[in-house]
């Protein structure tokens, strides 16, 4: 009988630890959007993001592409990865926050119907070097939707003894990560691996030349451009190659540079120009004209004045470039704002912090995604590793606690 009692005090004391750790159930489900229907046999992991970005559990889609986690009851976030046919897709979640709907495409190496929005090339020149940053927003309108994925996914070209410094790949609503850019072989052409998913995509590159005072560009574009624009400061000159398709551009809430555009261009036509002069764009001047144009509407992409009928040619890549303006006089980085062009007008204060909230959290989401792909690829090494990892699980930990302090 004592046996017994023991036994049973036993499982009485499980049973009491289980009611002090109460957990709930999460839930999602993978949709394959270029089929739509039920992805199944995808590969789902789970990442607590509470103390940083902690292993919480790994399964795979059912047949009906369902998925689910036995996770503690809290408001601690967590980051689900999906991986389908090579390709990661991430979703933010919190418990309770209902079924996470994901969806994911069939990947190709070959995908139609992708274009340049915006391709735009802006250089300064300090000290015998020419600095240029190029900005690419990439749009994919594949039918079905599929993502275009492989070593060569998104090429581009760099001209001859230049040095890359940054690459970074950004999707819609997320923040630029880097991305990995290579040679392919071909004279002077070089590829980001990033994939590029249905939708809207931001690559970037950043190098350097050596600057005599003059250089000749021949920019050669993969796919069809809707707006091309080159920015140069007011000190140096820029004179298109015979036959380009440029033409000279202004606004007048932006005096401090030079500007031609070139609008709907094919890869066949004359894209060549040449730059004469040194210069760096003007810190202070710049500084004023982007907050007096920033300051007719502190909406993210609010416009730049009343609207009016007078035809403007910048109007689809104002936003992008004053971003790098803001990049050449703040060092900060590259956020897509064109598609922010139509955001509604701002929410009540409240609203407005749990959208900041989840801004950031969706931010440090894809930066842990990032970080730990660099790792498992060999990109980074241990001690740089470690050295960012502590510098996320700071600031996600303080994101954290501000938020369960509302």
């Amino acid at each position: 009988m004592k046996r017994l009692s023991l036994a049973h005090f036993v499982v009485l004391l499980l049973f009491a630890c289980s009611l002090a750790a109460p957990a709930e159930t999460l839930r999602g489900r993978v949709t394959n959007g270029t089929t739509n229907k039920p992805s199944a046999g995808d590969e789902v992991l789970l990442k607590r993001m509470g103390n940083g970005m902690e292993d919480a559990g790994k399964t795979t889609t059912n047949a009906r592409g369902e998925f689910s986690f036995e996770v503690p009851t809290s408001q601690t976030p967590y980051l689900i990865w999906v991986k389908h046919q090579n390709v990661m897709y991430t979703h933010l979640v919190r418990p309770g926050s209902g079924v996470a709907d994901i969806n994911v495409f069939d990947a190709a190496a070959d995908v139609p119907a992708i274009r340049i929005l915006e391709h735009m090339i802006v250089m300064e020149s300090n000290a015998g070097t020419l600095k240029v940053d190029e900005i690419f927003t990439v749009e994919n309108n594949s039918m079905p939707p599929r993502t275009k994925s492989g070593q060569r996914a998104f090429e581009v070209y760099i001209p001859d003894g230049g040095t890359v410094q940054e690459a970074t790949a950004q999707v819609a609503e997320g923040m630029p990560l880097k991305a990995g850019l290579a040679p392919t072989g071909e004279k002077n052409q070089f590829a980001f691996a990033y994939p590029i998913r249905p939708g809207k995509t931001q690559f970037r590159m950043a190098y350097t030349l050596s600057y005599n005072g003059s250089f000749q560009f021949d920019p050669k574009i993969q796919y069809g451009v809707d707006h091309m624009l080159v920015v140069v400061p007011c000190c140096i000159t820029m004179t298109p190659a015979p036959g380009a398709v440029y033409t000279p551009t202004s606004d007048p809430r932006i005096k401090i540079v030079n500007m031609f555009i070139a609008s709907d261009v094919t890869p066949q036509q004359q894209l060549g120009f040449a730059i004469k002069g040194s210069g760096m764009l003007p810190r202070q001047e710049a500084s004023g004209q982007a907050s007096q144009t920033q300051g007719a509407d502190n909406r993210p992409g609010g416009g730049l004045g009343v609207p009016n009928e007078r035809p403007d040619p910048l109007s689809s890549v104002r936003w992008p470039f004053l971003a790098v303006l803001s990049l050449f006089l703040a060092g900060a980085a590259f956020f897509v704002a064109r598609s922010a062009q139509s955001s509604p007008e701002p929410a009540p204060l409240n609203a407005k912090s749990q959208d900041s909230q989840a801004t950031l959290l969706d931010a440090m989401k894809e930066e842990f995604f990032q970080l730990e792909a660099d790792r498992l690829q060999g990109k980074i090494s241990t001690q740089e590793y470690e050295t960012a990892k502590a510098a996320l699980d700071k600031t996600l930990q303080r994101a954290v606690q501000r938020q369960k302090a509302r």
